[in-house]
């Protein structure tokens, strides 16, 4: 099935926003390399063809076409023929917890601190937003996002992001929604990692259910105090890994 921004998830709808500026061949590549490694993208699925990928992005068909054979030439995606064929996401494209560690080694202490505070400085202010402007719905929404159905480290991660997406649809801030997902995107795999840790996700649930109390409680301080929690945990856990990675 062909994804569109109207019927994915927030965040792989982000990644089939228009392209204001730059290289735009590898531009498209850069996002669709990131949602295969996030896990926003899975092995066989399928992706817009070349004149939805065109729309969908703002460029040209012929945009699209270079950045398609970038990505076959690079092994990341394949192409079937026929009625039922088109661009598929290779079947070996997986998000790799290898690759994560790889990254996070190449960042400082100071740098994952950084990412942490910011993360943190965006979800926190969506929160408090959000409390006071909750319904039943949101309330609803927000509760489906605190667990996953699969119990995987994919699974879990994905979850979560969409939770804290979700609080800022909740908050009804186009502006802090764009920078949350920012966010996500200079965080990457990285996110992926904490959630190896079965402790973690059970820690990452708890605070959800009281950050999702709070919100339907219209409760803003409680709502900021347990998001913040919520992130400060995710950038502990990456502390602590990176200086157990240190010769």
């Amino acid at each position: 099935m062909s994804l569109s921004p109207l019927g994915a998830s927030r965040s792989l709808a982000a990644v089939f926003t228009p392209i204001k500026s730059g290289g735009l061949v590898d531009e498209v590549c850069r996002r669709i390399e990131l949602a295969v490694e996030t896990g926003l993208l899975t092995s066989g699925q399928r992706l817009p063809n070349e004149v939805e990928l065109a729309g969908a992005l703002g460029i040209s068909a012929v945009t699209a076409r270079e950045a398609l054979s970038q990505l076959r030439g690079q092994g990341l995606i394949r192409t079937a023929r026929g009625r039922s064929g088109g661009s598929f996401i290779a079947d070996d494209a997986l998000p790799s917890l290898e690759n994560a560690r790889s990254k996070l080694r190449t960042l400082t202490r100071l740098q994952i601190t950084d990412l942490g505070l910011h993360h943190q400085a965006i979800a926190v202010a969506c929160a408090g937003i959000a409390a006071k402007r909750s319904n039943a719905d949101d309330i609803e929404t927000l509760r489906s996002y605190i667990r996953p159905e699969a119990d995987t480290a994919l699974a879990w991660r994905l979850a979560s992001s969409e939770f804290l997406l979700e609080i800022a649809a909740v908050a009804r801030s186009a502006r802090l929604a764009r920078e949350l997902l920012h966010l996500q995107a200079d965080l990457g795999t990285l996110t992926l990692l904490p959630f190896s840790d079965g402790d973690f996700c059970e820690r990452t649930a708890d605070l959800s259910e009281a950050v999702t109390a709070a919100i339907a409680g219209h409760d803003a301080a409680t709502a900021e105090a347990r998001t913040r929690e919520l992130i400060q945990a995710t950038t502990n856990w990456l502390l602590a890994d990176h200086a157990a990675g240190q010769p």
